[in-house]
């Protein structure tokens, strides 16, 4: 036991000296560096850690409009969600009254076209889908950029 304790204090006294100057070093450095700061040096720092707080907070109002702004958009985005729901419902009645696969006859009337006939038929994006109307009514078309009033055109189902 003796030895151990014996042990402890030479290490002890063999650290102590380096942590001792370690701390010393350390110290020596923060003294010298505040030493030869003059008034005008102090000024200086604490001009420049005012612009760095002026930036920052500049900085954070910059991200808190951001936030805002995607707060706004995801509000707006929900309202339209809101919408929808509420117009087609929880069960899709709405949906239920337009069948997804239209089939039937149209008839032209004058100024018609085909690509406005598939607008029409199969909705709104759909205007490039005359094709189908066209194949389906290659006996009636002669010409697909010529079709006249009161020609009867079988509608196929979208594809």
């Amino acid at each position: 036991m003796k030895k151990a304790v014996l042990v402890c204090a030479v290490l002890a006294l063999c650290v102590a000296p380096f942590a001792l100057a370690q701390d010393y070093k350390a110290l020596k450095r923060e003294v010298k560096m505040n030493e030869g700061a003059g008034e005008g040096d102090i000024h200086q720092q604490i001009k420049t850690r005012q612009d760095d707080a002026a930036r920052l907070n500049k900085e954070a109002e910059g991200v808190e409009f951001e936030n805002k702004a995607l707060e706004g958009r995801v509000m707006k985005v929900q309202k339209v969600h809101d919408f929808w729901k509420e117009l087609i419902g929880e069960d899709n009645a709405f949906l239920a009254k337009y069948p997804a696969e239209r089939a039937g006859t149209h008839t032209v009337v004058e100024g018609e076209c085909l690509w406005m006939i598939a607008g029409m038929e199969y909705g709104h994006p759909y205007y490039y889908k005359w094709p189908l109307i066209y194949n389906a009514n290659r006996d009636k078309i002669k010409d697909p950029d010529l079709i006249y009033p009161d020609q009867v055109f079988d509608i196929p189902p979208m594809q």
